[in-house]
C-alpha cells in the first residue's frame, strides 16, 4: 500500500465530506499487504476508514476534550473491505441472483445486475427472455455493449458496458475524475439519495442536513 496514495484520496474524500483540511494531518496510514487489484483498492479502503476515524475523532472533540491521532492499519482496513461478516449458525445466502454476471455482447462484455427484483424485471423486459441464464446469454450476444447498457438503464435497471481502461478514459465518466464531489455537494444540501425509477417507486431517500 501507498500512503501517499491513501494520505491524497483522503484528501478528497474528507474535504468533500464537509470536514476541515487541518483535520488531515491527525491521520497516519500504516501496515503492509494490499487487495489483489487492478486498482488501488487498499489504498481506497484505508482512506475510507480514515474518514470514518476524522469523523470519530471530531465528535470526540467536541464532547470530551482533547481529538486523539487516527491510526489506520492497511491490513485490516483491506479485511474489513473484503470480507467482514461472518454468520454464526447460518449460511450466508449466494451473493448473485442465478441471471446476474459477465455476458459476451456483439462486441465485447456486459454486466448485469439483476438480483433486485425490478433491476431483473428491467432486464428480462428489454431481452424479451425468461429468467434463465442460456436465454439471457443468448440474447445479450445480439446486442452491442453500450446499445444494451443503454436500454436496460433507461428501463430502471442495472447494466454495465466492460470497457478496457482506455475505453474508460475516452467515457464521458472517465474523463470526469472529480464528478464525485457533485454527488457529495447533492448529499450536504439534502437532495434525494434515491430517485424511483418509475412513478410510485419502493424506495426514496433523503439526507437531512
Amino acid at each position: 500500500m501507498s500512503s501517499a496514495l491513501s494520505a491524497s484520496l483522503l484528501a478528497e474524500i474528507w474535504p468533500a465530506l464537509g470536514g476541515a483540511a487541518s483535520d488531515l494531518s491527525a491521520v497516519r496510514f500504516v501496515g503492509a499487504g494490499r487487495l489483489p487489484s487492478a486498482f488501488a483498492v487498499t489504498d481506497l479502503a484505508a482512506a475510507s476508514i480514515a474518514s470514518a476515524g476524522l469523523a470519530v475523532r471530531e465528535w470526540i472533540a467536541s464532547a470530551a476534550g482533547p481529538a486523539p491521532t487516527v491510526l489506520v492499519d492497511s491490513r485490516l482496513a483491506s479485511l474489513w473491505f473484503g470480507f467482514s461478516l461472518r454468520p454464526q449458525g447460518w449460511s450466508l445466502p449466494p451473493p448473485w441472483d442465478p441471471v446476474a454476471g459477465d455476458y459476451r455482447t456483439r462486441d465485447g462484455w456486459i454486466r448485469l445486475h439483476t438480483n433486485a427484483p425490478h433491476h431483473r424485471c428491467a432486464a428480462m423486459a428489454v431481452l424479451g427472455t425468461p429468467e434463465e441464464k442460456e436465454a439471457v446469454a443468448r440474447a445479450v450476444a445480439s446486442w452491442s455493449a453500450d446499445d444494451l447498457e443503454t436500454a436496460i438503464v433507461q428501463r430502471g435497471g442495472c447494466a454495465a458496458a466492460l470497457r478496457s481502461l482506455d475505453d474508460w478514459r475516452a467515457h464521458p465518466q472517465g474523463r470526469e475524475p472529480h464528478g464525485g464531489r457533485h454527488r457529495a455537494d447533492d448529499l450536504r444540501r439534502g437532495q434525494p439519495l434515491f430517485h424511483d425509477h418509475e412513478p410510485g417507486g419502493r424506495v426514496r431517500g433523503q439526507v437531512e442536513d
